[in-house]
């Protein structure tokens, strides 16, 4: 009743019928053939579409969701670029600039359950639109800053930009909606791959817009306003994302109130109820949250410091034009193995065994630090840029496997997670990850200036260790 993958569970994605709730209506005569998928389960392709539609239209949403993700990562991937340094040049301090990017993070993580409960009622399309429009409107808002020079719009803009970034995460489960639930895990796979384009896209952009305008980085800001508006036209085009049909609601609905406990327990009408009873009943849905969020914790920490550390005077002194190339060759990392098949592997392996092959990855940066980089630096001696790239690499890999195996974990199973609980999961999920990644953020530039570059990247190992441990369960 777990919903574990021990054994043979790989094929709980498919295989698994789901039985129907007792308080769920019975489905209209006309959509009767229409309304269940090849397993014999309810199809939530068709109850997200709210029309019926082939294989071949569920991947040409995949398509559009992957390009979704695409634009919103080339907007991250700015962020990513430049927010640090530029931050950082406003202010001249380390800390302040990882903090930029700690208030992205925490208005991620704010937002992610109501995000996720409006999704749930509206769906995923109207949610993911509206917050792009929030994008362009923080990116300018920051952008505007830049010659208001009073920071309080600074950091309001970049609040705005972290929702963007929250929702478009939907974009991946959006993808594994529209299509058969065999085929789930590669469309999920591919919704991620999009941002293999956001990876040549955002650190270019970084680049060419640094200097375009009188104000370093502000032409930075118009650009991204351009990936989030680009975010909001290819999310248009997702039909199985659009609003979900009433007796689809009202069945998920029953089914809900008919699992929850009685007498108390989370209030389901709240948009930041705590999906208690789904990870209380779904331990693939505790291993799935712990997993993603233990992923994008340990990548961010190193990740969200690097541009500093590779453009400052202790340890890098190398160019922000080749800070921004080591940080491209890290979101190829991160984004092209899903395009080359992570999810296949996933499918074929089960989820645990992906995540443990990243948490190995995870350790492996944390040893090649110390055994690559020089044992004292800002004493003539400079941390080589190979070492950046290298290190930088080996970090996206660990990320996209832990991280896709992880959100695998969180799709419904037919047995302990239907498709309501498992986007509630999904958003316990982001809010836990970005609170955890928040706090990350705000302490590595803090933490690089104590302890260096190589004790930042050895912090990566507790994580790969509980990651590791825990999924054994």
């Amino acid at each position: 009743a777990n919903g574990g993958w021990s054994g043979s569970a790989r094929v709980q994605l498919a295989d698994v019928s789901r039985p129907p709730s007792p308080r769920a209506p019975a489905p209209h005569p006309s959509r009767d053939a229409s309304s269940k998928s090849d397993d014999g389960g309810d199809d939530e392709t068709t109850t997200s579409r709210g029309v019926g539609a082939g294989w071949g239209d569920g991947w040409a949403d995949v398509a559009f969701a992957s390009l979704g993700q695409a634009a919103a990562a080339s907007g991250f991937g700015i962020v990513v670029a430049s927010l640090a340094v530029a931050t950082e040049r406003r202010t001249g301090s380390e800390a302040v600039g990882t903090l930029a990017l700690a208030v992205e993070m925490f208005a991620r993580a704010v937002v992610s359950l109501p995000a996720a409960r409006r999704a749930n009622a509206r769906g995923r399309r109207e949610v993911i639109a509206h917050a792009g429009c929030l994008g362009v409107l923080g990116s300018l808002v920051a952008f505007a800053d830049f010659y208001l020079d009073s920071h309080v719009l600074y950091f309001l803009g970049l609040a705005f930009v972290g929702v963007a970034n929250c929702v478009a995460q939907q974009l991946r489960f959006a993808a594994a909606e529209a299509v058969a639930p065999a085929h789930r895990p590669r469309a999920l796979s591919f919704g991620v791959a999009g941002g293999t384009l956001a990876a040549f896209i955002g650190p270019e952009v970084a680049k060419a817009t640094r200097d375009a305008l009188a104000e370093e980085f502000a032409a930075c800001f118009l650009a991204m306003a351009a990936s989030y508006a680009a975010l909001v036209a290819f999310t248009s085009r997702i039909r199985s994302a659009g609003p979900r049909p009433r007796e689809a609601t009202n069945a998920e609905g029953g089914a809900e109130d008919a699992a929850a406990p009685r007498g108390g327990g989370d209030d389901a009408s709240s948009p930041l109820a705590w999906p208690s009873a789904e990870l209380a009943r779904s331990v693939n849905a505790r291993k799935g949250l712990a997993g993603v969020t233990c992923a994008w914790t340990a990548m961010f920490l190193v990740m969200s410091a690097a541009p500093l550390a590779m453009t400052g005077a202790r340890e890098g002194g190398h160019s922000f034009d080749e800070a921004a190339t080591a940080l491209q060759l890290h979101m190829i990392a991160m984004f092209l193995p899903g395009l080359l098949g992570t999810g296949d592997v996933v499918q074929r392996f089960g989820p645990d065994a992906v995540s443990n092959a990243g948490c190995a990855l995870y350790l492996a940066c944390a040893g090649l630090t110390y055994a690559a980089v020089p044992g004292r630096t800002g004493y003539g001696e400079r941390v080589p840029l190979w070492t950046f790239h290298v290190i930088l690499v080996i970090l996206g890999l660990a990320w996209n496997l832990t991280f896709i195996a992880g959100s695998a974990l969180m799709l419904p199973d037919g047995v302990a997670l239907d498709a309501a609980g498992s986007r509630r999961v999904q958003g316990a999920a982001e809010s836990a990850t970005f609170f955890a990644v928040g706090t990350a953020s705000a302490i590595a530039g803090a933490t690089l200036g104590a302890i260096g570059w190589r004790g930042l990247c050895a912090c990566v190992a507790p994580f790969a260790v509980g990651m590791a441990w825990y999924g054994r369960w």
